[in-house]
């Protein structure tokens, strides 16, 4: 067996801690870009409520939280009266309204209005909240009083006039006002967490130009580096999409709403990690195939820079 010996030390330790964190810079970085910015968390989040499967498990959701609030008794007594068919019993009640309730349920989270109220309020929140993480000050201001008004004017459009006229909106309304140590730890700890992930994604880079520069053969060095690391983000592209498949509730629905949801939220990760694993293994396959040719390449290109000096 023909033994393994590393020629170059510093640069193998480079090029394998550049390997090591091929897939945990690539994870940071979407996460960096997805959460943080308003837009691209927006559509990455939005689309889940368009999901019928995650419709029909909101729609249950909602629905056996109105219908378990129900009075059963009163509503009996409004259905049915003092007539022969008082024998019935209150939980049939219960089993008779649950469609008629969950249909209508259904239809509005289902509609084009809830879609939009959705969206503007995600986008609100998340602004607000961002905005107030990233600043350098004490205490935290959360004002969705505009949030609360446009969704209240939406709700009367949808037909639900008679649940937002018993809403008391004042000027105050959707403001809170925290000030307390934590909050400002909260602050602290979550500009520290992006200050170490703009490390994590800028250290393999570093790492990587040390390792060429360091190794005797760099050219192939750097391809070598690009190859492996694209066999990684394949791996690493593989387990996002195995994810969904380890999702195992009692209920179906769910289920089927939490594999759903995973699906679409990490899909701009699973297309772009796949562009960045071709790109690589692409680079890297040129290059170690046309060494040689690049390599004189390089050599000319030096040699006339020296010339001119």
């Amino acid at each position: 067996m023909k033994k393994i010996t590393i020629t170059n030390k510093p640069s193998f330790i480079f090029s394998l801690i550049t390997l090591l964190l091929a897939i945990p810079s690539v994870l940071v970085l979407w996460l960096v870009v997805t959460f943080t910015n308003t837009n691209n968390f927006i559509n990455a989040v939005a689309p889940v409520a368009k999901n019928q499967n995650v419709q029909k498990y909101a729609s249950e959701t909602v629905t056996n939280s109105i219908v378990n609030n129900v009075n059963v008794d009163d509503l009996t007594t409004t259905l049915i009266g003092s007539t022969p068919f008082k024998i019935i019993s209150p939980q049939w009640i219960k089993v008779m309204i649950q469609p008629v309730v969950q249909n209508g349920v259904n239809q509005i989270i289902s509609s084009n209005q809830f879609y939009e109220v959705l969206v503007r309020s995600l986008t609100l929140v998340h602004k607000t909240t961002m905005h107030e993480l990233n600043i350098h000050s004490s205490g935290l201001i959360l004002n969705f009083h505009p949030l609360v008004v446009s969704t209240v004017a939406d709700l009367n459009k949808m037909g639900l006039g008679k649940i937002t006229d018993s809403l008391n909106v004042s000027q105050n309304t959707g403001i809170i006002n925290f000030d307390t140590s934590r909050l400002d730890k909260l602050r602290h700890n979550y500009q520290q967490t992006i200050l170490i992930a703009k490390v994590i994604i800028i250290l393999p880079i570093i790492t990587l130009i040390v390792a060429v520069y360091l190794s005797r053969t760099r050219l192939k060095t750097f391809s070598n580096i690009y190859l492996y690391s694209s066999v990684l983000l394949f791996i690493l592209l593989l387990a996002v999409l195995c994810i969904p498949s380890f999702v195992s509730t009692s209920n179906p629905d769910q289920a089927a709403a939490i594999r759903a949801s995973i699906t679409i939220i990490t899909h701009s990760l699973v297309v772009n990690t796949a562009i960045l694993a071709v790109l690589l293994l692409t680079i890297g396959a040129l290059i170690k195939k046309y060494e040689t040719q690049v390599d004189a390449l390089f050599s000319n290109l030096v040699s006339k820079i020296r010339k001119n000096k």
